[in-house]
Order: structure tokens, then sequence, then C-alpha cells
């Protein structure tokens, strides 16, 4: 039973847990990069989410196109009074209808350019917000990839910490052996 129980803690150990333990900080800074990938990740998700919202507004729902509106009927209703005001009282049913529908094109537009100006914000507001996306997935990508990298670093710190004491050992010993053959040791 002692001999199943050692292979099965063998084969777990070899082929299922991590070979990187946490050394030298290695996972901590690795879990830390993936969580600040993550968060960019929801940024772009929010970005996203705007998109999605500002395409689906009205043009003519804005307080801009609403007031432009009021002004352009406001406008029209004016034209169309003082037009009934000049013709006076022998006008004809023909000049009268002439006057509003004279006041109905240029009410319609009014409204036609409100829109195309609307829409062309639309469209600006969209080509933004997708450029803030398009950067946020690239720090998340880069992110995502440092976190990556992270693997197995703790090992690299580890061999380079060993090589620099070798080094100051190897210096340290032939700043001895310079004094001893010197005589002032």
């Amino acid at each position: 039973m002692k001999l199943l129980h050692l292979i099965f803690r063998v084969l777990v150990n070899a082929y299922f847990s991590s070979a990187d333990p946490n050394l030298f900080g290695s996972v901590a800074r690795r879990r830390g990069k993936q969580n600040i990938a993550n968060e960019y990740k929801a940024m772009a998700t929010g970005t996203q989410d705007q998109i999605d919202q500002i395409k689906a507004e009205n043009p003519f729902e804005s307080a801009g196109a609403k007031a432009a509106m009021a002004r352009a009927s406001s406008g029209a209703k004016q034209m169309q009074t003082r037009m009934l005001n000049t013709m006076g009282a022998g006008a004809t049913p023909e000049a009268i209808v002439g006057a509003q529908g004279a006041a109905s094109q240029a009410l319609g537009s009014a409204a036609g350019e409100i829109a195309a100006g609307a829409e062309a914000n639309k469209a600006n507001q969209i080509s933004n917000l997708r450029g803030e996306k398009t950067q946020q997935m690239g720090m998340y990508g880069g992110m995502s990839a440092s976190a990556e990298a992270e693997r197995g670093s703790g090992w690299d710190t580890l061999f380079k910490g060993i090589n620099a004491l070798g080094s100051f050992a190897s210096g340290a010993g032939q700043a001895v052996g310079a004094m001893k053959a010197a005589g002032a040791l």
C-alpha cells in the first residue's frame, strides 16, 4: 500500500503540480500582472458597452439636436406668418399652400442638416471609443504576455544571484591570495 501511495504522489508531483515555486516572488508578480491585465480587459468591455450605447442612440434625442429643431421650427413658423401677412386678405389658396410648402421645406432642410451633423458626431464618438478600446486591448495583451514571461523567472533570478555570489567569492579569493603573496597577511 505504501508503494502505491508513493507512486501516486510521484505522479501528482511530476505531472499535476507546478514546477515553478514562489521563488523570489515570481508567482506573486505574475498574479499581479494578470490582475492588471484583467482590469484593462474590463475597461475595454466597458468601452464596448459605451460604443453599443452610442450606436443605439437616436440622433434627434441629443440636447443639441432638440435645441436646433426648436430654433428651426420657430424660424419656419415666423417665416410662414410673415409670408401670410404680406399676402394680405386677398391671398389665393394657391399662394397660402405655397407659403406652407416653403415653410415645410425649410423645416425639412433644417432637420436634414441636424440629422447629418448628429450622425457625423455619433460616428466621431464611436471612432474615438474604438481607438480607446484598441489601446486598452493592447495594454491587456502586453500585460498578459508579461505575466506569462514571469513563469520560471524566479529560477532565473536565483541563478543570477548564484552567479553574482560566485563572482564575488572569486574576487574576494583573488584579493586574499594577492594579499598573501604580498606578505600583508
